[in-house]
C-alpha cells in the first residue's frame, strides 16, 4: 500500500510539473487519413486548426512497418513544415503489432528523419496481456530514438508517447513495462463512446484513470484523449475535460469519414487557447492517494477507510452511474458500505476531500 501510494504521489508531482512547462498550452487534434476528411491538402487543415488555435497535431505515419506507399506521410517533409509554418508541433503516430519490432521501429527513425517533433505509439488489444513483446516494441523504439538523436536528426526534446486502454487493468495491460522506454501516456479516455453516464461524470473517470495508470507502474504524465466522434459531448463537457485532463489534452479526431463534418460546429466552441500557466478558475480534482477496502472482493459489506476525514462518498457501478452517495464527518476512520443488494460486478468509489480525491475499486 505504502508502495503504490509513493507512486502515486510521485506521478502527481510529474504531472504537475508538466502541466506548467514553459510553454503551458499543448492541447491536439489527431489525424487518420487525409482522404477522409474531406480537405484537399493538408494546408487547408493546417489553415483550419491554426484559427481555432489547435497547438499540436498528430498524423498516422504507419501501420505496423514502415510502408510509405500506404502512408507517404512519413517521410513527407513539405507535410511537416505546412503545419510548422502554421505555429503547429508536428507529431507522428503508429498502430503497433506484437511481432517485428524493429521493423516498426523505424517508422520513428524516419519520422525524426522528415521532422516530426514526437512519436506516439498506438498498441491496443493486441498485446493484452504480453510481457514480452510490449517489451521488445518499446525497447526498439527507444533504441532508434537514441540512434536518431546520435546521428543528428532528433535532439532530447523529441518524446516518445504511449497511447491505449482508458482502463488497462481490465485488459491485463503491462504499463509498468511500458513506463521506462516512454516520457507520456495517453490513455483513450472516450467518455464519450463509454456511455453518457460517463460524460455525466467525466472528471472522476479521468481521475480514475490516472490513479490506475500509477497503480500499474506508471511514474510519467497522463495526457488524456477525448473522443468527439459521435456527437455525445458538447464544447463546455469538452472543456471540462480539458481543465481537468491538463495542457497536452487531444481530440480524436479530425471529422470525416463517419465522423460527421458538423462536429466542426463544437470545435468552433472549444476553448483551445486555455491558459494553462496560471491557475483556472475551473475546480479541478486531484487524485492524492488510493483507498484501502476490505475485503475485495466482497459478497455483501465493504469497510472503507477514510483515515477520519471528512468527505463526499460516491459509489459507480460498471457503466458509469451513480448508484450511492454519502456525506461523511470527521472522525469516521472505516465507513460501512452495503452492496448486498447490488448486482455482481465492479464498482468505483469515490471520496473527495478536501485535499483532493481517494478512488478505490471494489469486485462484488
Amino acid at each position: 500500500m505504502k508502495k503504490l501510494l509513493l507512486t502515486i504521489l510521485l506521478f502527481l508531482h510529474l504531472w504537475k510539473m508538466e502541466a506548467q512547462s514553459d510553454d503551458c498550452n499543448k492541447l491536439g487534434a489527431w489525424l487518420w487519413y487525409i482522404e477522409i476528411t474531406g480537405f484537399q491538402t493538408h494546408a487547408q487543415i493546417a489553415d483550419t486548426l491554426s484559427a481555432l488555435g489547435v497547438k499540436r497535431i498528430y498524423v498516422k505515419v504507419a501501420d505496423g512497418s514502415v510502408n510509405t506507399n500506404n502512408w507517404p506521410e512519413l517521410i513527407d517533409v513539405n507535410l511537416v513544415n505546412t503545419y510548422k509554418s502554421r505555429g503547429l508541433e508536428v507529431w507522428a503516430w503508429s498502430y503497433n503489432y506484437p511481432n517485428n519490432p524493429n521493423a516498426q521501429a523505424e517508422a520513428l527513425y524516419k519520422a525524426a528523419q522528415t521532422g516530426y517533433e514526437g512519436f506516439v505509439l498506438d498498441v491496443e488489444m493486441e498485446f493484452d496481456g504480453l510481457s514480452t513483446q510490449v517489451t521488445n516494441l518499446f525497447t526498439a523504439f527507444a533504441n532508434k530514438r537514441q540512434q536518431a538523436i546520435t546521428d543528428g536528426h532528433a535532439n532530447s526534446n523529441f518524446k516518445i508517447y504511449c497511447t491505449t486502454w482508458g482502463n488497462p487493468d481490465d485488459h491485463n495491460f503491462r504499463i509498468d513495462l511500458i513506463n521506462p522506454h516512454v516520457d507520456g501516456f495517453m490513455p483513450q479516455t472516450y467518455v464519450e463512446a463509454w456511455g453518457q453516464s460517463y460524460v455525466n461524470n467525466l472528471e472522476y473517470w479521468i481521475n480514475a484513470g490516472n490513479v490506475e495508470y500509477a497503480s500499474l507502474g506508471s511514474t510519467k504524465p497522463i495526457h488524456h484523449i477525448a473522443s468527439l466522434e459521435e456527437g455525445g459531448m458538447t464544447a463546455a463537457q469538452i472543456n471540462r475535460f480539458i481543465d481537468t485532463s491538463g495542457s497536452e489534452t487531444s481530440i480524436w479526431r479530425i471529422p470525416g469519414g463517419g465522423v460527421s463534418t458538423s462536429l466542426w460546429n463544437t470545435w468552433n466552441n472549444i476553448n483551445w487557447n486555455t491558459n494553462f500557466c496560471t491557475p483556472s478558475s475551473v475546480e479541478t480534482l486531484s487524485p492524492v492517494a488510493s483507498l484501502m477496502i476490505l475485503p475485495n472482493p466482497t459478497t455483501d459489506v465493504v469497510n472503507i477507510q477514510t483515515g477520519g476525514q471528512a468527505g463526499s462518498l460516491q459509489v459507480f457501478n460498471s457503466t458509469g452511474g451513480l448508484i450511492y452517495k454519502a456525506d461523511i464527518g470527521v472522525g469516521t476512520e472505516t465507513y460501512r458500505l452495503e452492496l448486498g443488494m447490488q448486482p455482481k460486478g465492479i464498482y468505483q468509489i469515490l471520496f473527495r476531500t478536501e485535499q483532493g480525491l481517494m478512488l478505490g475499486k471494489v469486485v462484488r
